[in-house]
């Protein structure tokens, strides 16, 4: 990833080598959104799955969450007629992921609370067409791979009734998976090689896992999205 993310900033670092109409052009991209995680499912590993005390024992209470994410991202892109190729990595920090398990098989409260970073590199065929003036309007489509490292803890609560004591059993976890994404903005022509975007983006990450768990046999799964709002500075090169 390094290497990747080097080799972009060595092209920008060359662009005063090129023409202004080469067609090249690096752009900087900051963003902001929303990330979910649905369909999200322990395998069956988490308690009993029987009915204690009116609750299933094991029943992850949250069927999807979601929390806000920021990002930063480098893309090296090229023109060619009405399109716009763009070779993209971003990396995004943080997501919290946090669930709730009764379990009362083992008459505690069980959390699994994770910590979620994820790096993307797309590569995204964007369409561009004139709207007004310096204004123009861009819809696009890529596809790619996201690394969805995760630092998770699986949380028997303490129970003072029962002289139970909290136990916590921690476990990290990097997958490679792949991802895609929808494209629709806004482009506005600036002074010189400048131009400023404005981006809505539907970025699917993959699927996340944490677990098995030192001790402890559970693994939690989900389908990880993100809606995002993008500003993307550009210079041609």
């Amino acid at each position: 990833m390094c290497r990747l993310v080097v080799l972009m900033v060595l092209c920008a670092l060359a662009g005063s080598g090129f023409a202004s109409d080469s067609g090249w052009q690096v752009t900087a991209v900051i963003s902001a959104g929303r990330a979910n995680i649905d369909h999200i499912t322990d395998h069956d590993t988490i308690g009993t799955g029987q009915v204690i005390v009116g609750l299933v024992d094991g029943q992850i209470a949250e069927s999807s969450t979601h929390d806000t994410v920021a990002g930063i991202g480098i893309a090296l892109g090229r023109s060619i007629g009405a399109w716009n190729l763009e070779l993209e990595t971003m990396w995004r920090y943080r997501t919290d992921w946090d669930l709730t398990v009764p379990t009362p098989s083992i008459r505690t409260l069980t959390n699994v609370f994770t910590n979620i970073e994820t790096t993307s590199i797309l590569l995204n065929a964007v369409r561009e067409r004139p709207l007004s003036g310096p204004w123009s309007y861009e819809l696009g489509v890529g596809l790619g791979l996201v690394w969805n490292r995760t630092d998770s803890s699986y949380i028997e609560r303490d129970e003072p009734s029962i002289n139970f004591l909290e136990q916590i059993f921690d476990d990290k976890n990097s997958e490679l998976d792949f991802a895609w994404n929808l494209i629709a903005g806004v482009k506005r022509e600036l002074t010189g090689p400048w131009s400023l975007g404005f981006r809505y983006r539907y970025v699917d990450l993959g699927r996340l896992n944490v677990g098995p768990y030192p001790s402890r046999n559970s693994r939690v799964s989900g389908d990880h999205a993100s809606h995002e709002l993008l500003i993307a500075i550009s210079r041609s090169l």
